[in-house]
């Protein structure tokens, strides 16, 4: 459901992406053939994990632990030049409207907390098509009642 939601925001919130925002099974199909995305920019959106913290809490019947879900932005831009200035331009711009999108948003009302940006970082230059990893977290509790 998150995932989907971030895909809804990215389409809305940034204009540079063209629309072109999917989930994992898009770029799944990608690397199944070993091929890059040939109509950039292009972003795919995927859970990366989930890590926890803290130590939990048990009382009177409930356990509660704070985690932290991580997700990840995954850009794909084509190097339009020999020496890529014009795609770090444009990768600058783009990233920082992605992290501007989805830092300090909470995906729903009933969140427990806002996503974080994490880091942004070049993942792989392959057949002329730069692949930013853009990551964030979101603050959530795991409870379990019994």
């Amino acid at each position: 459901m998150t995932q989907a939601l971030i895909i809804a925001r990215l389409k809305l919130e940034v204009p540079g992406l063209l629309g072109r925002v999917s989930g994992l099974g898009s770029l799944t199909a990608l690397t199944a053939k070993d091929a890059v995305p040939t109509v950039t920019p292009c972003a795919h959106v995927m859970p990366s994990g989930i890590l926890a913290p803290v130590k939990p809490s048990a009382s009177a019947g409930a356990y509660i632990q704070s985690v932290e879900r991580g997700f990840a932005v995954f850009l794909s831009l084509r190097v339009h030049d020999p020496n890529g200035a014009r795609a770090l331009d444009e990768a600058s711009g783009l990233i920082d409207s992605i992290i501007l999108a989805i830092a300090g948003w909470a995906p729903t009302p009933q969140s427990v907390g806002v996503f974080a940006f994490r880091h942004a970082l070049l993942r792989t230059l392959d057949r002329g098509v730069a692949i930013y990893e853009i990551a964030f977290s979101l603050s959530d509790q795991l409870r379990i009642s019994s």
